[in-house]
């Protein structure tokens, strides 16, 4: 894993004991560098904090979104369906062992923030000409940030998700990749925020509806 992102890790770690701190960078490490992950690795993960840093100074506590995309994809298993949960216990034990009070303004943004990627979607989501300006939002929007990529690196994406559903048929797969996909197209706002809206929003909704249309083939 890349100097760039130890480096953020001991910056947000920097009041936890160094070797806590320093036993869950190596675990990090281990999870993010599993050769079944062919998107969410150590490259996402680098690209996300390299969006985080432009509008980290819009977040009211950068160090609970930053310690939240950490663990965001900590476990990550696509045959299961609690990786969320996991990923909130997995924190949990983090922060017990490193001393990050039960209760604190920290851990209680974090929790929330990883329970907010169960569903993705905010009333600013489904709401026309809405904009959220919350933490959460910011934290949704670094995630679908792809889905805004130019349309070579969009479909880079879409392979290697794909090979992470390996273990499924292609006709599953596109069916519940289908299912995904609708929902964002049928949302007024796939972005919350204005910064990632003005950035990406058009961009996604060309994509996805370039890929709707070749799994419907």
């Amino acid at each position: 894993m890349s100097v760039v992102l130890q480096d953020v890790w001991k910056d947000i770690t920097s009041n936890v004991l160094d070797p806590v701190s320093e036993e869950w960078w190596t675990t990090m490490k281990k999870r993010y560098g599993d050769e079944m992950r062919t998107y969410h690795n150590v490259d996402h993960l680098e690209k996300k904090f390299l969006h985080f840093e432009t509008i980290r100074s819009n977040l009211k506590n950068p160090d609970a979104v930053a310690l939240a995309i950490f663990f965001h994809y900590f476990e990550y298993d696509p045959k299961a369906v609690d990786n969320e949960e996991k990923n909130v216990h997995m924190f949990e034990k983090f922060a017990k062992e490193g001393g990050i009070p039960k209760g604190s303004p920290l851990f209680e943004e974090v929790i929330n923030l990883l329970k907010s990627s169960a569903t993705h979607i905010t009333e600013e989501h489904k709401t026309e000409g809405a904009f959220g300006t919350d933490d959460q939002h910011y934290f949704l929007d670094l995630d679908m940030v792809v889905l805004g990529s130019p349309s070579s690196v969009y479909d880079e994406y879409v392979q290697k998700v794909r090979q992470e559903y390996s273990f499924l048929p292609d006709k599953s797969y596109s069916s519940l990749r289908l299912k995904v996909l609708q929902t964002f197209l049928q949302i007024p706002n796939i972005f919350s925020t204005r910064e990632f809206r003005d950035k990406f929003e058009d961009q996604a909704r060309l994509n996805i509806k370039r890929e709707v249309d070749g799994l419907k083939l």
